[in-house]
């Protein structure tokens, strides 16, 4: 737009054609302008559609850093589905893992289940077989109940007439036509087999347990069986049957298992016959040989000199011993065993026992052993 200075009019005429020609370039300089803002009306009414004019709290932005946004985006556009694709499928991977260990675990659900049912059924069955079981041992358990009384009854009426029996026997065998009438008999194996048998039966059944009283009938049986080989070894006859025949030295060993395992002082009476039944079979040559033969019976009888207070047993033990060490082929061995588990001050103790028989036998078997030393 043309500036406009204002002037003082001239009243002439020249002055005057000068303001028409100011006015005339005025109104031109007007027109101008007005077609121009006709034109800018016309661009602003077709332009602020699409034009959010700027307000107070919006930033400016530079073209460059808005280039390298859109750089950015750019990038981000080309990168994200890589790592989309990645992501998903690492989340389908596991997604299908996860299927697969939830279906197995079902699987196991189930077969789980079928396991419980399967045990339920069977450990209902098992119930039902438990009480069927239970009923049928305490039916069992009247039945046995009633047979051990009757088994009772029966073994105390064995016992009284094994013990009237052998009693009646023990008396009978000392006579010596009796001893060779057991001994050759049909029957004597099975004779010397029934006492062994019922010895080694009883020392089983009472050894850790509580003695039985000697007046019983089982301990009357027990004692009348051990009499009666004691009276077979007394005969020449019966003494050499039992040195050679198997059942007859099995009768020995069982005799001097007895002796070994028995109870002190309770058994004196059994081992009192035994010990008698040994001493009676060493009188024999064979029988002799055979006892001192056996491994560690000296240390056995010298322990049962030491420890058996029951003069009987003293004595039949000294008697044994005396019998043992008497042979010149096994004596100087059999001595030197006896001192070993012997010693001299037990036999001087006995030398001065109230019974003559133990005071007696003690001093032989000291002087023998003193000899003994002498000749050494």
């Amino acid at each position: 737009m043309s500036e406009v200075a204002y002037k003082h009019v001239p009243t002439s005429n020249s002055d005057l054609a000068n303001v028409q020609s100011y006015l005339t370039s005025i109104k031109q300089n007007f027109q101008e302008l007005q077609s121009q803002w006709d034109e800018v009306k016309s661009l602003a009414a077709t332009a602020l559609p699409h034009i959010q004019i700027l307000k107070h709290e919006d930033i400016v932005v530079p073209r460059q850093a808005l280039q390298e946004l859109a750089a950015e985006a750019d990038q981000v556009k080309m990168l994200l589905p890589r790592v989309a694709n990645s992501n998903l499928i690492s989340a389908k991977a596991k997604l299908n893992k996860l299927e697969s260990d939830l279906e197995k675990t079902n699987k196991e659900i189930n077969d789980l289940r079928t396991e419980v049912v399967h045990w339920k059924t069977q450990a209902e069955t098992a119930v039902t077989d438990v009480q069927r079981e239970k009923k049928g041992q305490l039916e069992l358990r009247v039945d046995v109940q009633e047979l051990t009384n009757q088994l009772s009854q029966q073994s105390e009426f064995c016992s009284s007439l094994g013990a009237a029996c052998c009693t009646l026997l023990w008396r009978v065998s000392r006579q010596e036509e009796t001893i060779q009438d057991i001994v050759s008999g049909t029957r004597s194996v099975e004779f010397l087999e029934l006492v062994s048998t019922s010895v080694q039966s009883y020392l089983s059944a009472y050894k850790d347990d509580h003695w039985p009283d000697q007046r019983t009938d089982e301990a009357i049986f027990i004692i009348s069986l051990c009499g009666i080989a004691t009276n077979i070894a007394a005969s020449a006859f019966g003494r050499e049957h039992l040195a050679t025949t198997s059942h007859g030295r099995h009768l020995v060993d069982t005799f001097i298992t007895f002796v070994r395992d028995a109870p002190l002082d309770k058994s004196a009476n059994m081992k009192v016959l035994m010990l008698m039944t040994l001493f009676n079979v060493s009188i024999n040559q064979k029988g002799v040989k055979y006892l001192q033969s056996k491994p560690g019976l000296v240390a056995v009888l010298g322990w049962h000199l030491k420890e058996e207070h029951h003069h009987e047993c003293q004595a039949n033990t000294l008697r044994l011993l005396l019998s043992l060490v008497a042979d010149e082929a096994s004596g100087l061995r059999l001595m030197h065993e006896l001192k070993e588990n012997l010693s001299t001050s037990v036999l001087q103790q006995l030398t001065t026992s109230s019974q003559a028989d133990v005071r007696d036998l003690a001093l032989d078997l000291l002087m023998d052993i003193r000899r003994f030393d002498c000749e050494q």
